[in-house]
């Protein structure tokens, strides 16, 4: 296939305004038209707004194709300076449906790879779902291997048997404690919640080459930050063991302005503590306060992976039900600048 040579305009973490929020945004809506009709517009305010506040260990570059002053093609790379895995990045790159079959993915691929190449980076991480076929097909051309098969799975709160919620979080007295966060994490467990984040370490990879990520403290006030300026509220619970440290935790997030759909981030609890049902009382205390602090919320999405076991025992007893199928992919750098160049 031959690629026609197009104009590509590059635009890093420092050069981002606000009409460019707003031209990605919309972008991004039209590409969410085909793979989420049913949710709402993304707002470009909360773009624009974590777009000022990105954490200073990341690095975010943009790559797009724009015509009649719309952007028709897009890729995107992040990359974190710190904390491991200095050898990926995260790379998004999408296309509109009637800009398809253009080449446009293909040399979109090749300035995104190159410059990762020339930061040191070797390999690319990207991901797909069964609603956008188009977007599977594309990777597999372009030599990315499949690294981790997932799911987003769906939670309608309507569903929720009656009761449940209130025998999953009656506990016998065995010393643990329960504590809900809506402010943020107190400065007092800072750094024990940043420590108790990397159990999420222990969550299925499969073939996926990445390393254990050590979350720091100042990493965790930078994520709260970012959410806060993409207007989204947070929920954070967690559970003290007897002897008063942090042994598990979850938390979920949405915008008040788009409440319906509310996000189920991180849920782990420490090996030495698991066995005890705490994460069905740390589930389903977070699911109550949603319904309390947001009675307009009328589902939870949250992504597993499909071999995670112990977790989706816990999420499809709540009620959680597959929503959309989602592969991440991971290809060498040099073997997809090398298949480009072959084709």
């Amino acid at each position: 296939m031959t690629t026609i040579p197009v104009a590509v305009q590059h635009r890093d973490h420092t050069a981002l305004t606000e009409e460019f929020a707003r031209t990605l945004v919309a972008h991004l809506n039209r590409l969410r038209a085909e793979s989420h009709p049913h949710d709402p517009p993304v707002d470009p305010a909360n773009v624009w707004g974590q777009m000022q506040h990105l954490p200073p260990v990341l690095e975010l570059d943009f790559w797009t194709v724009e015509q009649d002053g719309q952007i028709v093609a897009h890729a995107r790379t992040q990359l974190f300076t710190v904390g491991g895995n200095g050898h990926l990045a995260e790379l998004e790159l999408m296309v509109s449906p009637a800009a398809r079959g253009r080449g446009l993915g293909r040399t979109l691929l090749d300035h995104a790879a190159r410059a990762m190449r020339e930061r040191g980076r070797t390999l690319l991480i990207t991901q797909t779902n069964d609603r956008v076929p188009a977007g599977e097909a594309f990777a597999r051309r372009a030599g990315f291997q499949p690294g981790l098969s997932s799911h987003v799975n769906r939670l309608l709160l309507s569903d929720i048997p009656d009761g449940l919620l209130d025998a999953w979080t009656t506990r016998p007295d065995d010393g643990y404690t329960l504590e809900v966060w809506t402010d943020g994490v107190p400065d007092a467990d800072l750094d024990a919640y940043a420590e108790l984040l990397n159990v999420m370490n222990s969550a299925p990879r499969d073939d996926l080459d990445m390393e254990d990520h050590r979350t720091t403290p100042d990493e965790v006030r930078s994520m709260e930050q970012l959410a806060r300026a993409g207007g989204r509220a947070a929920v954070v619970a967690v559970v003290r063991a007897p002897d008063g440290t942090l042994a598990g935790l979850t938390d979920v997030s949405w915008r008040p302005a788009q409440p319906g759909i509310v996000s189920q981030g991180n849920t782990g609890v420490l090996p030495a503590h698991r066995g005890h049902q705490l994460g069905r009382w740390l589930k389903a205390a977070n699911v109550s306060e949603v319904m309390r602090l947001n009675p307009q919320a009328t589902e939870i999405r949250t992504q597993n992976a499909d071999s995670n076991g112990p977790m989706l025992k816990i999420n499809t007893d709540l009620g959680f039900r597959p929503f959309m199928a989602s592969t991440v992919w991971q290809g060498a750098v040099a073997d997809v600048l090398s298949g480009l160049e072959r084709n």
